[in-house]
């Protein structure tokens, strides 16, 4: 789909990181960007700089783990503006641990993960078909979406999900006019490792804001991320890697499940 002036996209988890980055680059190229986050304040924050840029830009507070919060953010978006082209279902969080730790911990990092995934695909999804314009749909895995990282389960699960919906998506998708992508990013220079800031009971002043793979030699930014996520929305990709080399490791990981041997352990970039 070609990304064309006076289109409308939305990105959940907006205001920092990826999310942000995408909305920065879908705004240089004359889209408007709805930016939708849990956090007020980098909310607002967010949309005044991007304003300031130059670029047109809205924003709604939402909370991806409830379905109601949602629908809201789809039905305003379309009430407002009558179309969305581009959904970026982007929020996402993380939980350090063993795979048999916390469940509460589970449970919060799948609410966020996977459920503010379909979340978003059940509430904008059919507006966008009805609309019968162009449409993408960028659902935000992760690496971990395709292999089976250590000391992250509940991530891992919650990924590897959304990298499955996703492809069951891309064939029902087929017959309709809006496309979509499943983006799988290595490291990347983001807070989510600070995720639990916006943890229910969590105090944010409380958390440190050292920024993830800040000092990981083959990090990149969010903007190198989102760079790659609009080609491939105008390509029409499915497959969004910005670490080419994580295909790599996936295609090992296959060939484990061919051998009936031990899943290969992967490497962190």
């Amino acid at each position: 789909m070609q990304i064309e002036q006076g289109m409308v996209a939305v990105v959940t988890g907006g205001a920092s990181g990826i999310g942000l980055g995408m909305a920065r680059e879908l705004g240089r190229r004359g889209v408007h960007v709805v930016v939708a986050d849990i956090e007020q304040g980098a909310l607002d924050d967010a949309v005044v700089a991007l304003v300031a840029e130059g670029m047109s830009a809205s924003g709604i507070a939402c909370d991806v783990t409830s379905p109601e919060s949602v629908e809201a953010l789809a039905a305003g978006v379309f009430e407002e503006h009558g179309r969305c082209n581009i959904v970026c279902n982007n929020a996402g969080v993380v939980v350090f641990g063993p795979a048999f730790g916390d469940l509460e911990s589970w449970k919060w990092v799948i609410d966020v993960d996977m459920w503010g995934v379909v979340h978003g695909c059940h509430a904008f999804v059919p507006r966008m078909i009805d609309s019968g314009e162009p449409g993408h749909v960028v659902n935000t895995a992760s690496t971990a979406g395709i292999l089976g990282f250590p000391t992250i389960a509940s991530y891992v699960a919650a990924k590897h999900a959304v990298v499955g919906m996703s492809q069951s998506m891309y064939h029902e998708l087929i017959p309709t006019p809006v496309s979509i992508s499943v983006l799988c990013p290595g490291v990347v220079t983001t807070n989510i490792n600070t995720s639990h800031r916006n943890r229910p009971g969590t105090d944010p002043s409380s958390v440190d804001k050292e920024t993830f793979g800040m000092q990981h030699p083959e990090a990149i930014s969010p903007d190198q991320v989102a760079a790659v996520v609009a080609e491939a929305i105008s390509d029409d990709r499915f497959w969004i890697l910005p670490h080419p080399h994580y295909g790599d490791q996936a295609v090992a990981l296959a060939q484990t499940r061919i051998d009936g041997t031990p899943p290969t352990l992967p490497g962190m970039l």
